[in-house]
């Protein structure tokens, strides 16, 4: 008899969560009150909507209110989270938007403004230990091992999502990479850098195990520069910058 009553108990669960998520084509479990199922509808959705709001302003800003809940409506029946944290919400969200939603009739750069918004909250969270280099004064940083920090993270996006608002929204895919490199700094402040293609392969490069100066040459060689030293001194100049910044530790 109590497993009997286990199970109708989980099955009165289930059917109470499925009405949360879809209250239009769920019933309501029972024989509860639908004055208070309707209270517990409203907590369940504003929280979400809330936080995926919070996670993602400018998709918000840019989504007209009727499309704004119809998303996240699909979001709450369709994706399945497999966490219970609050913060985790807007990677659950993310994850939605890459594998299940139907973007037919959506921006073509929604799934990258989407990621582009979630990388400052995932990195506000992100729980790492990561000591910067610190550059001596009679040390070199062009022979250095040195590689980008977990609290730093290179971008790379067809759109210029950076400049994506109400006044601008892009319907092609820009004709070249957009590359960005996004860190958090010693005072747990979040800052992006738009990157070019040199500086971003030359991060790709120092991630690779390559020192500064193997790097610039390989940069040089790759664009046929007539200087390379041009190229190594450049390349000097933005190390010393992302070391000055935290950006850079040991291999």
């Amino acid at each position: 008899m109590s497993a009997l009553k286990s199970t109708g108990f989980i099955d009165t669960q289930y059917q109470f969560a499925a009405h949360l998520r879809d209250p239009a084509n769920q019933a309501i479990p029972g024989d509860l009150e639908p004055r208070r199922m309707a209270i517990y509808q409203e907590l369940f959705y504003n929280n979400i909507d809330g936080f995926i709001a919070n996670g993602f302003p400018v998709i918000r800003t840019i989504t007209s209110d009727d499309n704004w809940h119809a998303m996240i409506r699909d979001f709450m029946i369709t994706h399945r989270c497999k966490t219970p944290l609050f913060h985790e919400v807007s990677r659950e969200f993310l994850m939605y938007l890459e594998n299940e939603r139907d973007a037919a009739n959506d921006p073509p750069f929604l799934g990258e403004l989407a990621h582009y918004e979630w990388v400052e909250l995932a990195l506000s969270v992100l729980d790492s230990d990561a000591t910067p280099f610190e550059l001596a004064a009679d040390v070199d940083c062009m022979h250095q091992h040195l590689k980008t920090s977990p609290l730093a993270w290179p971008l790379a996006y067809h759109y210029d999502v950076q400049n994506i608002g109400p006044k601008y929204q892009p319907v092609v895919a820009n004709d070249t990479m957009v590359f960005l490199l996004v860190y958090r700094n010693q005072q747990d402040k979040i800052t992006f850098i738009e990157l070019n293609p040199v500086s971003a392969r030359l991060i790709d490069l120092l991630n690779d195990n390559h020192t500064g100066q193997q790097a610039a040459e390989i940069i040089a060689q790759q664009l046929n520069h007539p200087n390379p030293q041009l190229v190594i001194d450049s390349a000097k100049a933005l190390l010393e910058d992302w070391i000055n910044r935290g950006i850079m530790i040991e291999q």
